[in-house]
């Protein structure tokens, strides 16, 4: 049996390793003496923890539908040189009437010139509506999310979050998983549109969560 792989029992309630101390660190075991192999966290609470993670969120919008020089009230922009890949986690819609217009909901992208020469307005505000998901901490994301941005041209659907079936609303504004599945590259916009006609008037509650990770 090799040194170290014996196994200690601990309390990983208390223990906090330095960086780069994990190679000569035994197995943890639990006070049966099981392995203590299962995840202790969320899906995302190492990225959560070492300031990766961000949220955006706006209240009570009238969200646009798709159309030419979209002016959107929703956008996050990975700038050029931006160093990083923003990995959406999560895309939450919420609807404050009772009643929405039928439409699909999503996301709709510009790329390179197109979107470094949009007209960004109405940047987000730390601890306003973007946020480290440390909450409590002034947020240091890369990816800058926008309030208020007109796209140059027509954006085009790269994800779809959801849709509204139906005038009268019986269920739940929809919520998106990512799941790794969205990356939003350097020299990107993204904002959220309807897909055919203008939102209710000031009906709609948005938010994303997403990751920074090193550009490859």
């Amino acid at each position: 049996m090799a040194v170290g792989s014996e196994g200690q029992v601990v309390n990983p309630t208390t223990v906090n390793l330095p960086d780069g101390g994990g190679a000569t660190i035994p197995p943890t075991q639990g006070k049966q003496g099981e392995y203590l192999v299962s995840e202790i966290h969320g899906k995302y609470f190492v990225a959560a923890q070492r300031k990766g993670v961000f949220t955006a969120n706006v209240t009570a919008v009238t969200v646009p539908a798709i159309a030419a020089t979209l002016v959107s009230v929703f956008t996050l922009w990975n700038p050029i040189g931006s160093g990083i890949i923003g990995e959406m986690i999560r895309t939450d819609v919420g609807v404050v009437l009772s009643t929405i217009v039928v439409d699909t909901i999503g996301w709709y992208a510009s790329f390179a010139k197109n979107a470094s020469t949009g007209t960004f307005t109405t940047p987000g505000v730390g601890l306003t509506n973007i946020f480290s998901t440390r909450t409590g901490e002034v947020p240091a994301n890369q990816i800058q999310f926008y309030s208020a941005y007109t796209h140059v041209g027509t954006p085009v659907r790269v994800d779809i979050i959801g849709c509204f079936g139906a005038a009268a609303l019986t269920t739940p504004g929809p919520v998106k998983l990512h799941d790794g599945t969205m990356l939003v590259m350097p020299g990107t916009a993204v904002s959220v549109a309807m897909s055919t006609t203008v939102a209710t008037t000031s009906g709609t509650d948005l938010q994303a969560t997403w990751g920074e990770w090193p550009f490859v």
